[in-house]
């Protein structure tokens, strides 16, 4: 959270990116966003199919995390305009994310039965959103003031292995399958290809399947683009660093109990049912967002910066969603299969942040005024409303036949 959505896009900006004119800026910035997301839409599904026949899940996720934590540090040392260096690390330690998110995901099936996982996954994303609080917390005291801010990205790779720790030292409850040795890599690699071919067809066959994924990619997309464009936004509209530490926070604090909300009423009314009204909150904030300005509101009483408006909006609704949409998949597909379908869900979830960034970008060169420096970036805000109002739509088709 912290380098994807609030250090990353500062520092690019302010310090790797500085020289740069604003739309070249604001260019290189989306297709940092949105290169390693195509990458790994590519190698996802293929990865899970890997994983899968040679019940190597973990071993691939150790590898996937430990490697992203060191990428991430490695950015710590990147130096003022070399924007070229911080491109390439940060998009490795991204695509080493979303692999190692395939697996993980993968793993709420081995982790409760399916009447207590739309809770689970509340649960840890609330978790993820109090892990936030400590950090930001950090930020905010200047704990990484001036040339320290460097230390953040050291500090994020650290705690992410730190804390992955307990996950990648525990035993797989599915075992690796013994491996033939007259088998070559190059015989399991074509056999993964026609593996991810078959689970391909599988899921276009399954109607349920098909139309959460395809929904799924439109609307997870809005959510990834909102929480990564976010601090470039409200920079861009002149926003100072304090009141976007201090809009993080709002989310980070909104999160917890609105995640743990969002599971419990999963379970009692439906994940469904429950992600659509929050597809409608993000709609209206995309919107309103847009037209947003620096400055302080009063709302029942209390006075705060603007952008906490957005912030509110987006901690009621980001981590539920994202919860429930995990949970909810692992509910329709079929037993056993777990680990190839998440493989496509993962693809699905980049592609959606690789479409994210190229809306914004087209929405800011069409509607984008010289007169204004800030319009480009508010159109692209805007344009992903139509992100959850057609994902928003789809989902409804993958509703259960009576």
């Amino acid at each position: 959270m912290v380098v994807l959505a609030l250090v990353w896009p500062q520092v690019f900006k302010s310090v790797w990116a500085k020289g740069l004119s604003p739309q070249v800026e604001s260019m290189a910035f989306k297709l940092n966003q949105a290169i390693p997301c195509l990458l790994i839409f590519f190698c996802a599904p293929l990865l899970g199919q890997l994983a899968e026949m040679g019940g190597q899940r973990l071993r691939v996720l150790r590898l996937t995390v430990i490697g992203g934590a060191i990428l991430t540090a490695l950015m710590g040392w990147v130096q003022p305009g070399d924007v070229w260096s911080a491109s390439a690390l940060y998009g490795g330690a991204t695509m080493a994310y979303f692999a190692a998110g395939t697996f993980y995901d993968s793993m709420i099936v081995d982790c409760a039965p399916p009447e207590r996982r739309h809770v689970l996954s509340g649960v840890a994303f609330a978790l993820g959103f109090l892990a936030g609080i400590l950090i930001l917390a950090a930020l905010y005291f200047q704990v990484f003031a001036g040339n320290r801010l460097y230390l953040v990205f050291p500090a994020a790779g650290l705690w992410w292995l730190i804390f992955a720790l307990p996950l990648l030292l525990r035993p797989d409850p599915r075992p690796p399958v013994a491996q033939d040795p007259s088998v070559t890599f190059g015989m399991r690699f074509k056999a993964a290809v026609q593996g991810v071919k078959g689970t391909a067809q599988e899921i276009w066959k399954d109607r349920r399947v098909r139309w959460f994924l395809l929904g799924y990619i439109l609307y997870i997309d809005g959510v990834h683009a909102v929480k990564t464009s976010a601090a470039h936004f409200g920079a861009v509209l002149g926003f100072d660093q304090a009141d976007l530490i201090k809009a993080f926070l709002v989310v980070q604090l909104i999160g917890i109990p609105a995640a743990l909300l969002f599971g419990w009423l999963g379970s009692r009314w439906g994940a469904r049912r429950v992600m659509s009204f929050g597809l409608g909150i993000y709609v209206l904030i995309t919107l309103a967002g847009s037209q947003i300005k620096p400055g302080e509101v009063t709302l029942v009483g209390l006075t705060f910066p603007s952008v906490w408006l957005i912030a509110i909006g987006v901690g009621c609704v980001q981590g539920g969603i994202q919860a429930l949409s995990r949970s909810y998949f692992a509910e329709i597909i079929p037993a056993g299969r777990e680990i190839s379908y998440f493989g496509f869900y993962s693809m699905m979830g980049k592609f959606a942040a690789f479409i994210g960034p190229l809306l914004g970008l087209t929405a800011g060169a069409i509607f984008g005024q010289a007169s204004d420096p800030t319009s480009a970036e508010r159109a692209g805000f805007a344009s992903f409303a139509l992100l959850f109002v057609a994902g928003l739509i789809l989902l409804y088709q993958s509703k259960e036949e009576t």
